[in-house]
This record gives structure tokens, sequence and C-alpha cells, in this order.
């Protein structure tokens, strides 16, 4: 069976943890064969301090592959770009080597690509250290103008055409955001993108996150990121793509600007009708005023007489 994906695990200094992945890896690459997908699993390791890495990967049967010199930064950037760079499947998924593959996964996604799209994100459950669910996450289908507004809602899990993937822009200089040009070049080149809702893996959170260590400095770099994409867009005279929140705050200003509109036309039609009101009580009393009281005595004796006739019929 040819492969038809490459799960990328990149990692350091982590093969207890890595371990356990990759048997939930192995489990979803089971569940994948028996109905036709083929997967490989591609363990990237950043230079660990030791062999363990590359007993645990082999032990899995996965592909390993090693950076020669570790770049000095605290971030799997330069492992995600070897791998990356290594895979020959259409599919690719990055994958924490600290996370859990739940069965369906594989499955789940490919099943979304086969219909023809690009990418697609599955929802995931928090975890403490654990695998205690804390909290589950359900994504939405990827969003250009949340990209481009800062809001990143592709995971890293995300699976994608190897293509698309490997085109880049590739920097692992970028540290923290090197993925982050590459989703907005997928997004803005126009790819179909899918979300899938059912959780498909655990995002384990621990004392060793690397994202719980963000550099401080770390939303100037992001805006530094997206400057170029959203300066693309003002040079060729176009709109920046909104994000679903402001979309959201433009509609309902907008349904607010239509209620205000419509209360302000009502208020103006009673006010017209009131002023009608008014100027025929003022002509009819002017009309009144102007009567002979010899014709106001007719008519009140008319009124009266009625009036008395009404109350024995």
């Amino acid at each position: 069976m040819a492969d038809d994906v490459t799960v990328v695990i990149p990692t350091r200094n982590r093969a207890d943890l890595l371990a356990t992945t990759l048997h939930s890896v192995q489990v979803a690459i089971d569940e994948a064969r028996r109905v036709g997908w083929g997967a490989r699993v591609l363990v990237v390791d950043d230079v660990s301090d030791d062999d363990q890495t590359r007993v645990v990967a082999q032990a899995a049967g996965a592909d390993y592959v090693r950076i020669d010199v570790h770049d000095g930064r605290n971030n799997p950037a330069s492992a995600i770009v070897l791998g990356v760079s290594s895979v020959t499947t259409p599919y690719l998924t990055l994958f924490g080597d600290d996370d859990i593959m739940l069965p369906r996964y594989l499955v789940a996604h490919m099943e979304k690509l086969a219909q023809g799209y690009d990418l697609c994100v599955g929802s995931f459950a928090r975890t403490d250290a654990h695998l205690r669910v804390t909290k589950e996450v359900v994504l939405q289908d990827p969003h250009l103008g949340d990209l481009l507004a800062g809001v990143i809602g592709i995971n890293d899990g995300a699976m994608v055409r190897t293509d698309l993937m490997r085109a880049g822009p590739w920097d692992a200089s970028q540290d923290q955001r090197v993925i982050y040009p590459v989703w907005l070049t997928i997004l803005t080149n126009g790819a179909r993108t899918t979300s899938i809702s059912e959780i498909t893996w655990l995002y384990r959170r621990h004392d060793a996150n690397i994202s719980d260590r963000l550099d401080p400095e770390d939303s100037a770099a992001r805006a530094a990121v997206l400057e170029p994409f959203r300066q693309a867009y003002l040079d060729r005279g176009e709109r920046i793509p909104a994000s679903r929140a402001q979309i959201l705050a433009d509609e309902s200003e907008a349904w607010e600007e239509q209620h205000r509109r419509v209360d302000l036309a009502a208020r103006e039609k009673a006010a017209r009708a009131q002023a009608i009101a008014a100027e025929k009580a003022r002509l009819k009393r002017e009309r009144w005023d102007a009567t002979p009281w010899t014709r106001k005595l007719v008519i009140r004796i008319r009124r009266r007489s009625r009036r008395i006739l009404q109350r024995f019929r």
C-alpha cells in the first residue's frame, strides 16, 4: 500500500513522552490502513543530548532523521523545516512529540481531503500533564481574515497538501512563528480549507511546553510577519479581508443602524400623523368659531336629539 500521508514529529530530549505519542500514532495508522489509506511517521531529532530518541523512534517503526548541529534556539523551527522538506507523500501533518493522536485522527482528516480540500484542521481536547481533559476546543474552518488579524486558528496538527506546505516561505529564524507565514501564503493563494468538529487529538499541557515561554516581544514579531501580507492587499488597491470577529461587529453595527433608521422612521411617521391630526383639529375649531350662532344652535339641538333617540333604541 502506497503511503498517502506523513506524520512529522519534531522532537528534542523527550524520548519518554515521544514513546507514548508514537504508540497513539501507530493506532491511528492501523485504522487508516484498515480503510485503505497508507501513512508513515517521520521523527525529526533536533540534536537530542542522547541516543534515546533514535531508539524510541526505531522501536516504533518510525523513520528517523537528525539535525547535525543545534541552532541554539529553544524551539522546533529548524526541525520542522527539515521534516517538511523530507516528506514525499501527497499529504503531511505536523504533530507534537508530547500529544496524543486519537484512533480516528488520520481517517477523519483524510476523509475531508479526499473531498478535494487542501487543508483540514481537527478539533482537540486540552489536557493536563497526566492526560486528564481540561477543555475541548472545537475549531472553525480556517479563515484568512482571522490570520491577517493575528488570530491563528490553524494548529500545527492540521493536515495539508505537501506541495503547498513545502512551498513555504520557510525561515527557521522566525522561531515560534515559523509556520505562520506558510499558513498565510496557503490561504492567500485560495486554498480550499475545512475543519473537523469531532475531537481527534489530545493537546497535552505540562511544565515543559515551549509555547508557555513565548518571548514578550512575540506580538510585535507576529505583526512584522503579517505586515507584508496586509500591505500586498493595499498595494493592489484591495480591501484587507476582515476577520470573523470584525465581520460580526460590522453586521451588528449594520443591524443597529438599520434598527435606528426604522425607529427614526416610525417616530417621524407618528410625528407627521400627530401634526396632521392637530391641523385638522385646528381647522375644525376655526370652522366652528366662524359658524353663526343660529347655525350652532341648530347643530347642538340635532346632536342632543340623536343622543336621546339612541337611549330608547
